[in-house]
């Protein structure tokens, strides 16, 4: 089959198109996430805050959350905050669940976005429910109600983000395309600190879920094999293995991931 007018695909022309149809999809989905990060995470967050206080027991306002927040008090310092370390950084970190798992959710088709929203509750849903704040406010069952549909809905922004930009943004080229490149590279950074939140009880300071850090570094690597395969060509058992690889880490992820928030909720509601 010719691509970009001619070439074929073990050409350097061709060679050349594959990978950086690779680099946009992965910065395509990278940006979906940051977009979806700030508007789900951050003003979707805030929204959030804003019902949770209002039904909270009148004893209750004035009290400080975790974060050292005071319930009931909202601060253009506040929001900000909010809008980078919860909407920008936790867009960031799921991008790292997005672009791994995306191979592995195909079979969805147009569920796709509701695939990328459990695997975002599954790795980082533990730790956002076992926040005493929601012990804090009451009634505890909309507030959790509340953030699991936020978590579901990044990954249903996500895909949105994605089709949206897949529309506006140039397409792979027979050039070097540098600005998806660096978009690729910095993406090593969220997964270096992924990596280091599931395995350093130091750098996260918390007992790590060693279990969901492995099969996220596991569908990152059998990802990055996927993605390879496409532009060069490799020994069908290193694909084999990589696809395997590939859903039974996605798998794992879930479960792990899954069990250990709904333990978390168990003691919530």
């Amino acid at each position: 089959m010719a691509m970009n007018g001619g070439d074929p695909p073990g050409s350097q022309a061709g060679t050349w198109i594959a990978v950086n149809a690779v680099l946009r999809k992965v910065s395509l989905l990278g940006l979906a996430s940051l977009a979806a990060g700030v508007l789900v995470g951050g003003v979707g967050g805030r929204i959030a805050m804003s019902v949770s206080a209002a039904m909270a027991p009148p004893e209750m306002i004035g009290r400080l959350t975790e974060n050292g927040n005071r319930i009931g008090e909202f601060t253009i310092a506040g929001t900000i905050g909010l809008l980078v370390f919860v909407g920008l950084l936790g867009g960031i970190a799921g991008s790292v669940v997005v672009v791994s798992s995306d191979p592995w959710l195909r079979w969805a088709g147009p569920m796709k976005g509701l695939g990328f929203g459990m695997m975002t509750l599954a790795v980082f849903g533990y730790e956002t429910f076992g926040s005493v704040d929601f012990r804090l406010l009451e009634p505890v069952a909309v507030n959790v109600g509340m953030f699991l549909g936020l978590m579901l809905l990044f990954g249903l922004a996500v895909s949105g983000f994605y089709r949206l930009l897949e529309t506006r943004l140039p397409r792979a080229a027979e050039r070097e395309q540098i600005g998806y490149l660096i978009l690729v590279a910095f993406g090593a950074v969220p997964l270096l600190v992924a990596f280091l939140n599931f395995s350093s009880p130091d750098f996260c300071g918390c007992d790590p879920a060693y279990e969901i850090g492995v099969s996220l570094l596991f569908m990152a690597g059998a990802t990055a094999v996927h993605h390879a395969s496409t532009a060069f060509r490799l020994p069908s058992w290193l694909t084999l293995t990589a696809s395997t690889m590939g859903y039974v880490s996605l798998v794992a992820a879930l479960v792990f991931g899954l069990n250990r928030t709904f333990d978390n909720l168990q003691r919530l509601v």
